[in-house]
């Protein structure tokens, strides 16, 4: 019940209760009385007295369950410490209306009986419609709990040994609700519950079980300074994960230790949507700050793409292209193929998904490199795939600066291996899963990516297989990225190395990545380039104090943060890509375009070598200079296979 609504049928109850409760104690007291008036002649007198008598007293006595803030209870939750306040609200108002009937000179609103009597209707009758109102809000909440006894019991809340202080709450519902009132049951706990943060305005100023309620995400922090909190529990099982991210992006910002209430849907569970405990809270997670919702998709039409076909996927035991196979199994290809060279991330998936195989749809795995051209030449005639998705490639920026010929080598000759055998064996479409980085190849690895990309363009133009880019920027769960690292340090105690504090970085959800990247896949006509995102910018600064912050513990005093230098490649900021041009379907997160960046390969004699083995750092680097002109790649007769050299 909105806020407004639930005061004005409070209000107009407490007014007809209090009508009821004075004529009802006058009755009585002139039926005991020595007059003996009759009931006729006692309400005869009672209504003629009204206006300047017991009307003036029920004024008051509203007025005095105002002040006492009794109407910003939130009565949609049961707790004794909301009946507490109410009887207190009520003995408030009985001495208010006392004292208005002494001064204005009410002499039978003053008589002992009708004083005594009209409290006790009072209590009785406002206190009945509160318990009322409490058992139909919370009617719902019952059901929720005999379906959650059915599945099985619920942990106990064990007392935990430290003590955590002062406590701020974001959310005023029911999970809210449950954990504050276990709070206040078990003060051993060390828990205290000082103030309730939630967005919506109506609720500015009220009361939840005696803690009152700030309706502004801004006084996360002004609060948690003023009222000198310990911990931040975010309480908002329902919330979605944009939600979570924004909110949690505000307590970092704290000195207070965070846990969070899962979300409803996490791990496939709806237990949480009955009664909370503070059992279930954990620790946020870089997913909880950097994550977002699920894109809405259409899974008919992409089963409709799916369903019975041949789909490969090159790379398939990285990170990303294992999240893909996982996505792609469930639409029940006839047949899918996860190619790569990491045995170990092949046997892994091959143990994920084995509940997937069935009579209609078969895994498979191959151990092998997209740069084995004769390798790649029996997958293709054996499994004839009508699908591809090229997720093979060599990512890391400063390790492809000091090895060009190997990143050479995976991300421009393999990608042209696997692309012209698709070609040649008359697959549907290629997808090359590329980076928002191959917009601005200032590095190895993003010239390189280019490069594949602007091959696959002109692939597009000749063959009859659909050739399209999919770009998206950094995986969340990408291994060897800055999350990771910072991890690591995490665990070591630190420090946390960060190579530029401006530096920003956006990043997505593998999950998310994944499932745009089929979608793509499903819309591609050919020629396009599909970029995932934006994703979320976060200043890598900002994200390893943030890190040290979801680990409870402080910046700089528990864990330092280093400043060292910008590796060699490194952009400090990954732009997305101009929105010029693109159009995007609001539910989707694509945007889409043909490239229209002019450039264009160099004949293929100047390009690709005859004798791809015998290719070295220098002759990589002149190759790229053919391609991107007005770039200078560090030279490359100052590396050989990694190591620096000295050239004199």
């Amino acid at each position: 019940m909105a806020k407004n609504t639930r005061i004005a049928f409070f209000f107009i109850c407490d007014i007809i209760c209090f009508n009821g409760s004075y004529l009802l104690a006058f009755l009585i007291n002139a039926a005991v009385s020595p007059d003996r008036l009759t009931a006729s002649e006692a309400a005869g007198y009672y209504f003629s007295s009204y206006p300047a008598g017991f009307l003036i007293l029920i004024i008051v006595k509203v007025a005095a369950m105002f002040v006492s803030s009794a109407y910003k209870i939130l009565f949609e939750y049961a707790g004794l410490r909301n009946f507490q306040r109410i009887s207190l609200s009520l003995v408030a108002s009985t001495l208010a209306s006392v004292t208005a009937a002494a001064l204005i000179g009410i002499e039978f609103a003053l008589l002992p009986p009708v004083i005594l009597l009209s409290f006790i209707f009072d209590a009785a009758l406002i206190i009945t419609t509160r318990a009322l109102y409490m058992k139909r809000s919370s009617g719902r909440r019952e059901e929720v709990k005999e379906e959650e006894e059915e599945e099985g019991p619920r942990r106990r809340y064990q007392a935990r040994k430290s003590s955590s202080g002062r406590v701020m709450i974001i959310g005023a519902n029911r999970s809210a609700a449950d954990l504050i009132s276990e709070m206040q049951a078990n003060e051993n706990l060390g828990r205290n519950p000082e103030v309730i943060i939630d967005d919506d305005k109506s609720l500015d100023g009220d009361i939840l079980l005696g803690v009152e309620i700030a309706a502004k995400r801004s006084e996360i922090r002004i609060r948690a300074r003023r009222q000198l909190i310990d911990e931040i529990i975010i309480a908002k099982p329902e919330a979605s994960k944009r939600q979570i991210s924004a909110l949690l992006r505000e307590c970092v910002k704290t000195r207070c230790k965070i846990s969070i209430l899962p979300l409803i849907r996490e791990g496939g569970k709806t237990s949480h949507a009955g009664t909370a405990s503070l059992a279930d809270l954990r620790k946020p997670t870089i997913n909880d700050l950097l994550g977002r919702d699920r894109p809405r998709v259409d899974h008919r039409k992409i089963g409709d793409e799916l369903k019975g076909r041949v789909v490969l996927v090159t790379g398939g035991g990285g990170v990303f292209g294992s999240e893909l196979c996982r996505r792609i199994i469930r639409y029940k290809p006839r047949r899918l193929i996860a190619l790569d060279v990491d045995e170990d991330g092949l046997a892994l998936l091959t143990a994920e998904l084995e509940g997937f195989r069935t009579a209609e749809t078969e895994f498979l795995t191959v151990i092998t490199s997209v740069r084995d051209a004769t390798m790649m030449r029996r997958v293709f005639g054996a499994f004839r795939p009508h699908i591809v998705f090229h997720a093979a490639e060599l990512k890391q920026i400063p390790l492809a600066q000091i090895n060009p010929r190997e990143a050479f080598l995976t991300n421009v000759l393999g990608l042209k291996t696997a692309c012209d055998l698709a070609d040649e064996y008359s697959a549907e479409k290629f997808i090359l899963c590329s980076t928002v980085r191959a917009a601005y190849h200032t590095n190895v690895a993003a010239q390189c990516k280019r490069t594949a990309e602007l091959y696959v363009n002109e692939k597009n133009e000749k063959a009859h297989t659909k050739y399209a880019t999919v770009r998206f920027p950094n995986l969340i769960e990408g291994r060897g990225n800055v999350i990771s690292v910072f991890e690591k340090q995490l665990k070591t105690g630190g420090p946390l190395t960060v190579t530029d504090k401006d530096s920003v970085r956006r990043f997505i959800g593998v999950e998310e990545a994944a499932m745009l990247t089929v979608l793509a896949a499903t819309r591609a006509a050919g020629g396009e380039i599909f970029e995932l995102g934006p994703g979320e910018a976060f200043g890598i600064s900002e994200l390893a104090e943030a890190m040290i912050r979801l680990e409870g513990k402080i910046p700089d005093e528990d864990v330092s943060v280093v400043v060292t230098q910008r590796r060699e490649g490194e952009r400090r900021i990954e732009e997305p890509f101009e929105a010029a041009g693109y159009t995007t379907p609001p539910a989707e997160r694509i945007w889409v375009t043909q490239d229209r960046s002019g450039l264009k390969l160099p004949h293929w004699s100047q390009l690709w070598p005859k004798e791809p083995e015998r290719l070295d750092d220098m002759a990589v680097i002149e190759i790229l200079r053919l391609v991107f002109p007005t770039y200078k790649n560090k030279p490359a007769e100052k590396t050989t296979r990694g190591v620096k050299v000295d050239n004199e």
